[in-house]
């Protein structure tokens, strides 16, 4: 009898905690249709949309087995991650958060903001040691900065009595 009880209660208790998440396909997309809410099997840790430009769709679902077996791989961080040019892949890990709009970028209160490419260094094509503005690439902004401290010697000895 008591292993019935504890096997219930396990099971409601799993159940309860499952994730809830969009499952369905879009077709557009800045299609932001809301697909049927589906609670994902106890495999599931994620939400995930899958955007593909190519064929102007989104898909939303419950993460699979083999998406699970690949995850930190795939999504390090809540949010979208770029594939390829076509393709994008974004993930969360909270009820209903893949109703995303279709760049990916938009989320609902609650969500977090994807993580943002900061500008790497220059090219060296347009490196110019002689200071020379002529070929400074547009869009690039110039933020003066803080000079170093002058130079002095820190006493690290410590005087014992």
């Amino acid at each position: 009898m008591f292993k019935i009880i504890a096997l219930t209660t396990v099971f409601l208790v799993s159940f309860g905690l499952a994730l809830r998440c969009y499952e369905g396909t879009v077709i557009g997309l800045n299609n932001n249709i809301q697909t049927e809410k589906k609670e994902c099997g106890g495999i599931s840790n994620y939400c995930i949309q899958r955007i593909n430009k190519k064929n102007d769709q989104m898909r939303r679902e419950c993460s699979s087995w083999s998406d699970e077996h690949s995850m930190e791989e795939k999504c390090p961080v809540s949010g979208c991650h770029f594939v390829t040019k076509d393709e994008t892949f974004c993930c969360c890990q909270f009820d209903e958060c893949n109703e995303w709009k279709g760049d990916g970028t938009e989320f609902k209160a609650g969500e977090t903001v994807p993580f943002k490419k900061t500008p790497s260094a220059q090219p060296k094509s347009n490196i110019d040691l002689n200071n020379n503005n002529s070929k400074k690439p547009i869009g690039i902004v110039e933020v003066p900065t803080t000079p170093p401290p002058p130079a002095y010697r820190k006493n690290s000895e410590v005087e014992l009595s």
